[in-house]
């Protein structure tokens, strides 16, 4: 059993994480926003802010293996999120301390550095995204691996539930289904969403086999948020919503997690012998953290939501 430190639990890939890995490891979690309790993870109450502060606290902590979920630990798919150059700042303090203080690290990217016009992007992809936002995602995995060799570096579009009272993309988008209504989701941009509890699974295998360097973890469907909307409406046995035809394309979508995302597994999937899950057993297990009281808990609510 190793001692994991999630830094960045405030996010969606953060908080999952930490939950899904609690009954295999002995697992602290550090907010980066905000307090943050989460059901079973231990929670520390201070953030380290500054070089030396972080330093101190993992070296009084003494984790085998940190998870860093900072900028690229959302879904590209929420607007609300972007990173800034605040988060290379904050990153790379915590990439140094990581290499000084001698642990593992694990840093969690997004697909939103690419962008189309090809489908499948390999590790290897040139078809970057020029946006400011990728470029400083870029920069923050450039310096991960030039830190040490030993780092892994996951790129991912992950999705679940949001810890705390705040609604997340995902429960922004289930509001919009519960009223019959699909929202402003559009059908151009495409990537390969994945449950963060499934990433928590293949993580696990990761450093069990203790892999290294640049992978590509995502869903194995390639799908638009549009129709990602529409399964899970079925999944949570809501009406299908109105989806009028929005014609097409003259040009070429563009700007951060605007264009095609998707994610080649190829390279993951040969190092551990394992699929990566189809979209619907994602939804499906979505659904039943909806049911069994998980998203409720996560959120810090007493009671489950009123959708049946």
């Amino acid at each position: 059993m190793d001692k994991i430190l999630v830094a960045g639990i405030n996010t969606v890939v953060g908080a999952n994480l930490a939950e899904a890995l609690t009954g295999q490891h002995s697992v602290v979690g550090v907010s980066f926003d905000g307090k943050v309790d989460l059901p079973t993870c231990r929670v520390e109450s201070e953030t380290p802010r500054k070089p030396v502060a972080v330093l101190e606290y993992l070296q009084r902590v003494q984790p085998n293996r940190i998870v860093l979920c900072g900028a690229g630990a959302e879904s590209s798919w929420d607007e609300s999120r972007r990173p800034q150059a605040s988060d290379v700042t904050q990153a790379k303090m915590w990439i140094d301390a990581a290499h000084d203080a001698g642990c593992r690290l694990t840093l969690i990217s997004s697909d939103a550095i690419f962008t189309g016009p090809w489908m499948f992007h390999a590790e290897n992809s040139h078809s970057l995204c020029p946006s400011t936002e990728a470029s400083l995602l870029k920069q923050i995995e450039e310096h991960a691996a030039e830190k040490s060799a030993d780092t892994l570096i996951v790129r991912t579009h992950a999705i679940g539930w949001h810890p705390g009272s705040n609604h997340g993309w995902l429960e922004t988008l289930l509001t919009e289904l519960e009223r019959g209504t699909i929202g402003s989701v559009d059908f151009a941009r495409h990537g390969t969403p994945m449950l963060a509890t499934d990433l928590a699974d293949i993580l696990d295998k990761s450093w069990e086999s203790g892999l290294v360097g640049l992978h590509h973890i995502g869903g194995a469907e390639r799908i638009s948020p549009r129709k990602f909307a529409l399964r899970l409406a079925g999944h949570f046995r809501l009406a299908t919503p109105a989806s009028p035809i929005a014609g097409s394309l003259a040009d070429r979508t563009s700007g951060f997690g605007c264009g095609e995302t998707s994610l080649q597994t190829r390279k993951i999937r040969r190092a551990l012998g394992i699929p990566v899950p189809l979209l619907d057993e994602s939804l499906d297990r979505l659904y039943q953290q909806h049911l069994n009281g998980y998203r409720a808990q996560l959120s810090g609510q007493v009671a489950a939501s009123r959708v049946a």
